[in-house]
């Protein structure tokens, strides 16, 4: 996972190991609640972006490495992503938060390969 700045967006690219790309669902939320826990996690930011992946497998049985970056995670030079809390996979499912700047910009998801990601582009 990293943090890429661009002419009028940021990107937040999420790198997956094999060949294909999981199924996700983005969406604003009110709280960063993990799920299966009711806990909120404080977010920096004014609005929240949820990005969820569904049919994600656990390293220990893809033998893909885990992310091991900070995390939360930011980069000084993105101008609308304030920070990205990745979660850990959970029955399935990886969950991350994306701590905005501004209330509700507009973003767009994509499928990028060789090798295979999705990126999430925040617009200014």
């Amino acid at each position: 996972m990293h943090i890429e700045r661009h002419e009028g967006f940021d990107r937040i690219v999420y790198d997956f190991g094999g060949t294909y790309a999981p199924r996700w669902r983005v969406e604003y939320v009110a709280e960063a609640i993990s799920r299966g826990d009711e806990t909120a996690i404080r977010i920096n930011g004014q609005s929240i972006l949820q990005v969820y992946f569904f049919d994600t497998v656990s390293p220990a049985k893809s033998g893909v490495a885990e992310y091991s970056g900070p995390n939360p995670l930011s980069n000084p030079a993105a101008h609308s992503v304030a920070e990205v809390y990745l979660m850990p996979n959970y029955e399935g499912a990886t969950q991350a938060f994306v701590g905005l700047r501004t209330n509700y910009p507009q973003f767009q998801v994509m499928t990028l390969i060789e090798p295979m990601r999705i990126a999430v582009d925040i617009y200014e």
